[in-house]
């Protein structure tokens, strides 16, 4: 599970289903990568990146399992 994500959606008030419809993946897969069940995509990463930190929180932080 990624902790420091889902705080970080949380803290910039982003449902996990809006989320998912701005990654274009339904939000049943979206919660199991979020579990660790499925790996993210490089771009995924990076768009998740761009939306809730600006870019000014790093990749290692977002997805530190």
């Amino acid at each position: 599970m990624f902790k420091n994500l889902l705080a970080e959606l949380i803290k910039n008030n982003m449902e996990v289903s809006k989320l998912a419809e701005i990654l274009n993946i339904s939000t049943k897969v979206l919660n199991m990568k979020l579990l660790g069940k499925k790996e993210f995509e490089l771009a995924e990463c990076l768009k998740i990146q761009e939306l809730i930190g600006d870019k000014n929180i790093c990749l290692e932080y977002l997805f530190k399992k």
